[in-house]
């Protein structure tokens, strides 16, 4: 037999086993299947039930009297207790003194009154309180209150109102309509390196640093002049400490025609926050 009447044969035979493997899976599929027969339902009758039996509970066995007569017996009184006693805390017996505070009572027995002070005498006006001059300024300006701080910032905008009328200065507004978008830069930038310090802030050393800033039309600051000190070194320090670590933040607008832009801002520190005005 040649090799090609063996692939016949055995295409055939694969085929008729295809065949027949399908056939018999459709068979099998559409065979109806055997239900169980329904059950049949099994009816109880309650008439068979035995009634349940409750435990009768147990009598009190009735005790049976020794006499048929009514006898009154005599009433019983309780033994009279002994005396009343009180029972509240015992009161505090204060320890005596000790030696050195008896010793300091007698000394301050011992001691003569004093004499009153005539007013306006010679000894009044050394006894008087001298009025503290430059710490208590330097206290208040140190930790100013917020009514203070917000007049403080007031005054020092008016008191720079002539630099701002020459038009190549103007104060920290971002609504600014010429140089709007170069103001909020410089106030990003700004945020992103200033802290307040930490020795100022653990005492609660508040104040506002009032500063000029010169820009070149590259956007670089090339000057920081301090308008005024707001009382604490480490406050102002910090400002320019800020101002150096800020790169260029874009050129000026195409309106300002003028090499130089003046900035007046106000650093302001108080509890713990600081805001840039």
């Amino acid at each position: 037999m040649s090799e090609r009447y063996i692939e016949k044969s055995f295409l055939y035979l694969l085929v008729l086993s295809i065949l027949l493997h399908v056939g018999v899976g459709a068979l099998l599929y559409y065979l109806p299947r055997e239900t169980p027969p329904p059950k049949e339902p099994i009816f109880v009758d309650l008439q068979q039930v035995p009634d349940l039996k409750v435990p009768e509970q147990p009598r009190q066995q009735e005790t049976q009297r020794k006499s048929e007569r009514r006898v009154r017996v005599p009433r019983e009184t309780a033994p009279r207790g002994r005396e009343t006693t009180d029972n509240s805390a015992p009161p505090k017996v204060r320890p005596p003194p000790a030696p050195q505070q008896a010793r300091q009572r007698e000394a301050s027995q011992a001691l003569p009154r004093a004499t009153p002070v005539i007013p306006g005498s010679s000894a009044s006006a050394l006894l008087k309180p001298k009025a503290p001059a430059n710490p208590q300024t330097q206290m208040s300006q140190l930790f100013p209150s917020a009514n203070r701080m917000a007049a403080l910032e007031e005054s020092y905008r008016r008191k720079f109102e002539e630099d701002i009328a020459e038009g190549d200065t103007r104060f920290l507004n971002s609504d600014d309509i010429l140089f709007g978008s170069f103001l909020r830069r410089f106030e990003t930038a700004v945020y992103g390196v200033w802290r307040y310090p930490q020795e100022a802030a653990m005492k609660g050393i508040e104040g506002i640093t009032p500063v000029r800033i010169t820009f070149n039309r590259r956007g670089e600051i090339t000057g920081v002049h301090l308008l005024e000190s707001s009382g604490s070194k480490v406050l102002d320090d910090e400002v320019f400490r800020t101002l150096k670590l800020i790169g260029p933040v874009g050129g000026f607008p195409k309106g300002f025609s003028k090499d130089e832009f003046h900035l007046i801002a106000f650093f302001q520190y108080g509890g713990s926050r600081r805001a840039l005005r």
